[in-house]
């Protein structure tokens, strides 16, 4: 079986970490009103998560490898 290029493995992971993000804010509500610092935290990565995702989307659209 032939490897992914790299825009579908790119792509795949941009969905991954889409579900990601949607996982670690879910995380980060169940932390509302309990501990203000760990829903801080899970709202980073989540917001981390995005910018991966998103700078992929850029690199792949820029044509980088």
């Amino acid at each position: 079986m032939a490897s992914p290029t790299s825009k579908q493995l790119a792509g795949r992971q941009r969905r991954s970490l889409r579900a990601i993000r949607e996982r670690l804010l879910n995380m980060a509500e169940a932390w509302d009103g309990v501990d203000q610092f760990n829903m801080g935290e899970l709202s980073d990565l989540a917001d981390h998560a995005e910018r991966v995702s998103a700078q992929m989307m850029a690199d792949d659209i820029g044509g980088q490898p």
